[in-house]
């Protein structure tokens, strides 16, 4: 297996009901975007292991520890299975495995077993395929079979028993806390000066505190393989690390404001980007809104609490909101809003290639100069970081299938449905505008091969669709509209027919996928769902939340980006891999 693996524990605490499964689908998407093989760990939702054994309780099968487990395990199934089915809303691809699938045996008490052993090549063919393995917490299976349960809080032992295992190369525990405190920082609140975090702790440290919020039994588990992992809640760039190493502690962390977030247009990817905010309200505050209909929208969004309403675009840019994002499509007024916004003092997310497209140069200078940020990592490939991984290899040439709406269409045809019903089918499913005409065209990957020669630094000489139009393939023929950028600044869009070792033959529905030819000739495939309402708006999330890691309440300064530099070397390794590796990103296989 190559590729750096993280696993990730999402406990109750975080997990407090089903809709705070979207949450840890965006860390899933962050360390996904970033390169890594993910394996999350999942509790059962806040209070549904307390339900299940007082419904035990009440059927009268207290008695029976395996009975009880195995009623018990019904709660971490039921959020992993949920948490796959998230998951692939957005477009990333997940293998489901529970603990028999695995062969995660545990001996002793039927509710308090011990981990032993799991097959860890099994969940490796698993990331390999997939790049995300999901695995209920908190379970296992005995010599017998029957299911048990490793404690209290087991899901913490279950997350560090498989980065023992599969050699992870780190284990983060998702808290509602960011990280661990001399003591509890709510019940201290009123009861002298504020507790001290752990910027890290001892195994020794880490037991002293009253088991809360680590399981002791995990962290005995850990100290006796040397372990390391750590602990702090999701989205986070600073938290405790726990290891064979000395304490330390730092200050009291007070949580900041929550960031302002200014919207323009609460359409389809608008609205899901509303959506999505609203639910972390402790990190983002939607303070003003522009829409084409006031009434259409009023009753939503002053539910939300945005306090600002206007059909101006431009007025809510310059309000002085810390990031504004900008979904209102097209060129103008969209330009102006984006630049008033970065004159205004405010970072930009935008999932808008066609003003970029067309004034991208103008108003990344303006970025640089104005010492903002400017990030548009939705603005090709959805939910597929074509961008990103363009970017990071210096492309020279690229490739691809860059339109999901066009590539949704082309598949239909080819099992033969007719142009008609095809679009009307996207259209019913959000993949398709009103008028699809430039997505059947090829203007929309056009726009997009633009975006891409300038995050790449080539100048563009031509740009030319080559009978590229959608709505003159042949039915029954596997066709797909192909984006091709040469190292010359040749833009080129054609329909081609594809054969079935191409690797842009096996993309369903409306998935995008390019091959991006790097500076040493290395060539890097990244596949994802390139249209529809939440990849998108995941995407455009994600790059909410990467600016949200820089710390803005510190000033990032860091100058332009088209795409948000919270990035690893990730494309670095697969670089000195040579020819043609497969990238496991978002939705990839």
């Amino acid at each position: 297996m190559r590729g750096r693996v993280i696993v990730l524990k999402f406990g109750g605490s975080v997990l407090t009901d089903e809709d705070r499964l979207r949450i840890a689908v965006h860390e899933v998407y962050r360390w996904r975007r970033e390169g890594w093989k993910v394996v999350a760990v999942v509790s059962a939702f806040a209070g549904r292991t307390d339900e299940l054994l007082a419904s035990c309780q009440r059927d009268g099968v207290r008695a029976d520890g395996h009975a009880t487990a195995a009623i018990l395990s019904c709660g971490e199934r039921e959020s992993a299975a949920k948490l796959v089915g998230c998951l692939d809303r957005v477009g990333v691809a997940a293998a489901l495995l529970d603990p028999a699938s695995i062969g995660l045996r545990a001996h002793g008490p039927a509710l308090d077993a011990q981990p032993d052993t799991f097959d860890a090549d099994r969940v490796r063919a698993a990331l390999d395929a997939q790049g995300v393995v999901v695995v209920p917490g908190f379970l296992a299976i005995d010599d017998h079979g029957r299911t048990v349960t490793l404690g209290r809080g087991g899901s913490d032992l279950s997350a560090l028993v498989l980065a023992d295992g599969l050699g992870a190369d780190r284990c983060r525990l998702l808290k509602d806390v960011d990280g661990l405190y001399e003591r509890d920082p709510a019940a201290a609140a009123s009861d002298g000066p504020p507790p001290r975090r752990f910027e890290r702790a001892s195994f020794a440290d880490a037991l002293r505190l009253d088991g809360s919020i680590l399981q002791h039994k995990a962290v005995r588990f850990a100290r006796e393989r040397g372990l390391a992992f750590e602990v702090g809640r999701v989205n986070a760039s600073d938290v405790t690390a726990v290891g064979d190493h000395d304490s330390q502690l730092g200050g009291f962390h007070e949580a900041p404001r929550p960031l302002r977030v200014a919207l323009l247009g609460v359409g389809v990817v608008g609205g899901g980007v509303l959506e999505l905010l609203a639910q972390m309200p402790a990190r983002f505050e939607v303070v003003a809104a522009s829409v084409r209909d006031i009434g259409k929208h009023e009753r939503l969004l002053r539910r939300l609490g945005v306090a600002t309403i206007s059909t101006d675009p431009v007025e809510v840019a310059r309000l002085g909101a810390d990031i504004v994002v900008e979904a209102i499509g097209g060129v103008e007024p969209a330009r102006e809003a984006i630049t008033a916004a970065l004159e205004s003092g405010a970072h930009v997310v935008t999932a808008n290639k066609a003003v970029l497209a067309e004034h991208g140069e103008e108003l990344f200078a303006l970025a640089e100069a104005a010492d903002r940020r400017l990030l548009a990592s939705a603005s090709v490939g959805g939910g597929a970081p074509v961008l990103e991984a363009a970017t990071k290899l210096h492309a020279t040439r690229i490739r691809g299938v860059l339109n999901g709406t066009a590539n949704f269409v082309l598949s239909r045809l080819a099992e033969g449905a007719s142009l008609d019903a095809a679009i009307a089918e996207a259209q019913r499913l959000g993949l398709a505008e009103a008028d699809p005409s430039r997505d059947l065209d090829g203007r929309d990957s056009l726009d997009k091969l633009r975006v891409l020669a300038l995050a790449c630094g080539i100048d563009t000489v031509t740009g030319e669709l080559q009978s590229a139009d959608v709505r003159a393939a042949t039915p029954g023929v596997r066709q797909r509209q192909v984006a091709t950028l040469d190292a010359d600044g040749a833009l080129t869009v054609a329909l081609e027919t594809v054969e079935p070792l191409d690797p842009l033959s096996d993309l369903p529905a409306e998935w995008n996928a390019a091959e991006i030819t790097g500076a040493d000739g290395s060539v890097t495939l990244v596949r994802g769902r390139g249209a529809g309402r939440w990849a998108t708006a995941e995407a455009v999330v994600a790059d909410v939340l990467g600016l949200e890691r820089e710390d803005l309440h510190a000033g990032l300064g860091d100058g332009l980006s088209v795409i948000n530099t919270d990035r690893s070397d990730w494309l670095d390794d697969a670089h000195a891999l040579g020819t043609r590796q497969l990238l496991r990103i978002p939705g990839v296989h």
